[in-house]
């Protein structure tokens, strides 16, 4: 059964306290038939542990516990600090380009267009495609499209005003499936002891908000942008 950790229903912990439990037990009789895959102290419905995954593709994970009373399941997001990291680069590095389009240019930008793929014999529309087309080139950008643009921001941005991340947990109480949590780890990759290991400190933290006093080390983080990190890998043949 797959849980989806987007905001879709009734918050769950407006739930009844039995419908709440039940979840619970639910949750904890599938950790104990998956025991085998994440160890017996969360679930998922993702692939932890998929062979030949580079490490670069380790960055983040989504996965369910339940809390420390009856009632409660945290529907985990958690990510290294290296993701957290070029994810706030993006987000600047986004705006940024936004900024210098209009709201015209924005939107013909990223306008999606259709064609027919699929006719009857009459010629009639069955059904549709995605019509291929080249990417807007901007005279004001240098002739760089949004997201060539996009990637050079972000490659100036890791390496001249580097945002500072800091190990957290944010909680979410909208979730129609258990209570949110955000996590961010300064970690390689997400596994299963970085997970566990996140767990442990979340309970002894008091299941609660929280963030780090002190940020992750400049040397913990990225020297060059996720585009740029991941243009590196090499697969197995």
């Amino acid at each position: 059964m797959t849980f989806r950790h987007v905001k879709r229903g009734p918050p769950f912990l407006t739930l009844p306290r039995h419908k709440r439990r039940e979840a619970v037990i639910r949750l904890k009789g599938r950790m104990r038939r998956n025991a085998g895959r994440f160890g017996g102290r969360f679930d998922s419905s993702l692939v932890l542990n998929e062979p030949g995954r580079p490490d670069l593709y380790k960055q983040s994970f989504n996965f369910y516990f339940p809390g420390s009373e009856r009632f409660t399941i945290w529907n985990v997001t958690v990510i290294t600090a290296r993701k957290a990291f070029w994810q706030k680069t993006h987000d600047i590095a986004y705006n940024r380009v936004a900024g210098m389009l209009t709201t015209e240019e924005l939107e013909m930008n990223f306008k999606l267009h259709f064609e027919a793929a699929e006719r009857s014999k009459t010629g009639k529309i069955l059904s549709y495609k995605l019509a291929e087309r080249d990417e807007m080139r901007f005279e004001h950008l240098g002739g760089l499209t949004f997201d060539e643009q996009l990637q050079k921001l972000e490659a100036e941005i890791v390496c001249n005003e580097p945002p500072v991340v800091h190990e957290s947990f944010l909680l979410d109480r909208s979730y129609a499936y258990g209570v949110g949590v955000e996590i961010v780890l300064d970690v390689d990759v997400i596994d299963q002891a970085a997970i566990e290991a996140a767990i442990d400190r979340f309970m002894a933290i008091g299941e609660k908000d929280w963030v780090a006093h002190e940020p992750v080390p400049r040397d913990r983080l990225p020297a060059v942008s996720e585009s740029e990190a991941l243009a590196t890998v090499q697969f197995p043949p």
